[in-house]
């Protein structure tokens, strides 16, 4: 089960040549996540966290390993104590691939904000993201002068999330001007 997985990502995280066998480890410890006990001992007791993470930053934006990764992330921040670790760490390289979204990576860019929302729970996480998030959604056109860009594929299937990211971070910095 879950140790030899954890064993398959150890040997295999920094050798990017075996891309396609670290996205299903990915995808498969992202499913695993599902159950509350099994993401508690991934995060606890092995290194998984760590390696997601250097794959993540060595991975090209918008491919499959890419998207598997933001998923496995995403389900083991689920825990706040990994919020806390991968917030800082992620934040500001997913919002430069924020800008990069395209339609024809979707899954890819789905995964981003659905992390990035995740993430946002944590104030000091969704204040990472206020100063950049508007240009990175911009750019990629999901977003035109603060409004949702019309005529968009990619808008019409993540604009309800990325407005969900969009007033979590509103809040953060509402609750920050209030102390």
């Amino acid at each position: 089960g879950v140790p030899l997985l954890v064993d398959i990502l150890t040997s295999s995280y920094q050798n990017l040549r075996k891309q396609r066998i670290l996205a299903e480890v990915a995808s498969v410890l992202g499913q695993l996540c599902n159950d509350s006990e099994t993401r508690s001992l991934i995060s606890e007791s092995f290194p998984v966290v760590a390696c997601l993470l250097w794959v993540n930053d060595a991975a090209q934006p918008n491919t499959k390993l890419k998207s598997k990764l933001l998923f496995a992330l995403r389900q083991l921040c689920l825990l706040g104590q990994n919020k806390l670790k991968v917030g800082p760490h992620v934040i500001p390289v997913l919002l430069e691939e924020l800008a990069l979204a395209t339609w024809a990576s979707e899954e890819c860019a789905t995964n981003l904000v659905l992390l990035l929302t995740s993430l946002a729970t944590i104030n000091s996480n969704a204040l990472l993201m206020a100063d950049t998030i508007d240009a990175a959604l911009e750019t990629c056109g999901i977003q035109k002068n603060g409004e949702p860009a019309k005529n968009n594929k990619l808008v019409k299937h993540l604009w309800p999330k990325v407005e969900a990211l969009l007033i979590r971070i509103k809040d953060a910095q509402a609750a920050q001007c209030a102390f």
